[in-house]
């Protein structure tokens, strides 16, 4: 793995670390067990791997609605 995607997926892991102590910080947690944080993070793993598909249709939908306009007009 190169150095640039290395550091990327540490980027993003650390993002997804960060947004879940904050929810829990709000919600009043100061601790939490370790293996209730993971599965946490699992959870917040499967719906950004959700919310990314839908981002990609959309932009993909997006650009095919574009070309049919453009192509129309």
């Amino acid at each position: 793995m190169s150095e640039e995607i290395e550091a990327l997926t540490e980027a993003i892991q650390l993002e997804k670390e960060n947004l879940l102590n904050l929810i829990l910080e709000r919600l009043g947690y100061t601790e939490v067990d370790e293996d209730l944080f993971q599965d946490l993070l699992q959870l917040i793993d499967a719906a950004d791997a959700k919310r990314f598909k839908y981002s990609k249709a959309l932009e993909g939908q997006q650009v095919v609605d574009k070309v049919l306009k453009n192509r129309l007009v």
